[in-house]
């Protein structure tokens, strides 16, 4: 390239991370960034952020962003006086140093345009660029308070992965790498100049991990990443396609790990030591068998938001199937999102239409005007016969939620995998869920068992059969009555 070329090149790598990476490091970015990548290149590059903490999931290609290309282009072009990059161990640290100065030292690239890099001080521990950089990578714990290079303190500190699996478990361990993190290493900076930079990277691996800590501290510019969204929808293409996702998601449902998979995936804190739900509780049924099954009766439950706007909580809707026979409730739908009152409305009646549901519940608690006549009124316009019963929030949601452990606990549930993820991954935070829609729709189910009267029998015994001969004496023969010409009671049928 002549020169012009050259300039314009450079300047733009100068001006962008992700340019960087791509002109620079070819064989190490070879893949097309996503959107996800885009936000993490937009908060590294805006100097106006200092510190800065991003949540990333497993096979994202954070490592390489964050210790090779962003260090790297603040070295080539001047950037930065002092780095110090750190990770869980002083090892992993050094490793990511040496793979940084290989490049440096090596890349056809960075040697054509910006000429040698190595110095008279080149160590493993620390090193010193031809242009004035000094390198000190550095293990959790390790001395980095009070360090001076020349007359300069740290102005760019990475920590990438402070965390690791086991460490994260032990409490003692966690306070211990916080109190460290927020004397030390903030400590380590020059606060009187505005010049330095921290970014925090790593993937959740616990609920009061320093990284999950860190992500609900508002001091902090945070960003949350995912590989896919709550139906599984890949995030990222070109890494891994949904269809890989929803595979993926399997093998760690089938194993009983599905909290692992929300954690290291989707960036979400899952307790696991003392989890309210666990996947172990989660069983799954083949809904063309449930559909034959004469003895479930199907209800929907509303639990809508009392507003629309992007800070609200999303309104959710549910069909439970319930077979008193067998004692168990059936997760057959779900949908939950942002949703305007007509349009709340419309899918619960559509819900009500597609599984034959005679009974809708809906919490009306400082919305009965809201949501009780837009919903009488178009049962009454499409000419269905659905009974309409409110539901009244009798105590706190997490109380509420909290009944359905029981059920749960007893293999009493089962969920529908078309549309169960959801639900699941509320269940699964609980009760430090971010949402509680889902689960908050769900757990009404058991008040409206109360107020149907509506009890499991035993699968066998006496009891059962009485059950059985008391519907067929005295019952069967007006059913058929009740299902097509008359209006049902949820609290007397």
């Amino acid at each position: 390239m002549i020169d012009s070329e050259i300039k314009e090149v450079l300047a733009k790598c100068y001006a962008s991370t992700k340019v960087t990476a791509k002109v620079l490091f070819p064989e190490r970015f070879f893949r097309h960034f996503s959107g996800l990548h885009d936000e993490i290149f937009r908060v590294i590059d805006d100097d106006r952020i200092q510190k800065a903490v991003i949540a990333a999931p497993r096979g994202f290609g954070k490592t390489s962003i964050i210790n090779l290309a962003y260090p790297a282009k603040k070295i080539l072009f001047r950037e930065k006086k002092f780095i110090v990059n750190i990770s869980n161990t002083a090892t992993q640290a050094i490793m990511q140093s040496e793979n940084l100065k290989r490049e440096l030292l090596s890349n056809p690239y960075v040697v054509e345009l910006f000429g040698p890099m190595k110095s008279d001080m080149f160590s493993k521990e620390q090193w010193v660029t031809a242009s004035g950089t000094m390198v000190l990578p550095r293990g959790s714990g390790q001395q980095v308070r009070g360090i001076l290079f020349e007359n300069s303190r740290p102005d760019l500190i990475i920590c990438d992965d402070l965390e690791d699996s086991e460490g994260v478990k032990n409490e003692e361990q966690r306070k211990k790498l916080k109190e460290w993190f927020f004397a030390d290493v903030l400590n380590s900076v020059d606060r009187a100049k505005k010049s330095w930079k921290v970014v925090v990277i790593g993937t959740l691996l616990h609920e009061d991990s320093l990284l999950a800590n860190l992500l609900e501290d508002s001091s902090w510019h945070r960003t949350m990443l995912s590989l896919c969204d709550d139906d599984y929808k890949s995030n990222w293409e070109d890494f891994m396609s949904t269809e890989e996702v929803k595979a993926l998601a399997e093998q760690y449902r089938e194993q009983g790990l599905l909290d692992v998979f929300y954690r290291e995936y989707r960036n979400m804190a899952i307790s696991t030591e003392d989890a309210v739900f666990r996947s172990t509780y989660f069983k799954y049924a083949d809904e063309a068998e449930l559909s034959k099954d004469p003895d479930i009766e199907n209800v929907v439950i509303v639990d809508p938001a009392k507003t629309v706007k992007a800070h609200s909580a999303e309104s959710a809707i549910i069909c439970w199937g319930i077979n008193l026979k067998t004692g168990m409730l059936h997760q057959r739908d779900l949908v939950a999102r942002r949703m305007h009152p007509d349009e709340i409305v419309n899918e619960a009646l559509n819900m009500c239409t597609v599984w034959r549901a005679r009974v809708l519940g809906i919490e009306v608690t400082s919305l009965d005007e809201f949501i009780v006549y837009p919903v009488k009124n178009e049962i009454v316009r499409r000419g269905m016969n659905v009974e309409l019963i409110e539901l009244k929030a009798r105590a706190k949601k997490e109380d509420r939620i909290a009944q359905l452990v029981p059920f749960y606990r007893r293999g009493m549930v089962t969920h529908n995998k078309a549309n169960c993820s959801q639900l699941e991954a509320q269940l699964l935070s609980f009760p430090r869920s971010k949402r509680f829609d889902c689960m908050d729709a769900a757990a009404y189910i058991v008040e409206m068992l109360e107020l149907g009267d509506r009890y499991f029998f035993p699968a066998t015994g006496s009891v059962k059969e009485e059950y059985d001969e008391l519907l067929k004496n005295e019952y069967v023969d007006i059913m058929p009555v009740l299902d097509e010409h008359a209006e049902l009671n949820w609290r007397l049928i």
